[in-house]
């Protein structure tokens, strides 16, 4: 009898709560002692859910299959950049520098070309007006000056 009854209480609790899965975006990451959110996946909505973490570090040797907690680490005045980051700071800057001259370049001779079509639109513009100005002159029976 007592087994009849724990059965349908846990029956009974069991159908009530709902079961599903959690799924951690790969975007997301998880800091010891701070909470985070998952995403429930169980009924297909992106819900979000508050949850805590536990956090346990444990350290692999290169060339060893053995984890440990504990890990011996020598502390230094000054840290030793890496040649990489070293070489991609010069390449940077060269590269700013590389570009602004190619900037200022490409300014020079868009002006220079702008400078020459406005000229070259004055000029024709300029001979128009004396060509027109000509045949005006020429076309005109113009009054005779009484001698």
């Amino acid at each position: 009898m007592g087994r009849l009854l724990a059965l349908v209480v846990g029956a009974a609790l069991v159908s009530s709560a709902c079961g599903g899965c959690v799924e951690v975006d790969s975007e997301t990451e998880a800091v010891y002692g701070m909470t985070f959110k998952i995403l429930c996946i169980s009924c297909k909505r992106r819900s979000e859910t508050n949850a805590e973490t536990f956090t346990e570090w444990t350290f692999r040797q290169k060339g060893t299959e053995e984890f440990v907690k504990k890990i011996h680490i020598e502390v230094v005045d000054k840290a030793n950049r890496d040649m990489a980051s070293i070489v991609s700071e010069i390449m940077m800057y060269v590269l700013i520098v590389v570009l602004t001259i190619w900037l200022v370049a490409e300014m020079i001779y868009c002006y220079k070309k702008i400078a020459a079509a406005t000229e070259t639109a004055a000029q024709e513009n300029a001979s128009e007006y004396l060509a027109i100005t000509s045949e005006s002159k020429e076309n005109c029976t113009g009054v005779q000056v009484a001698e």
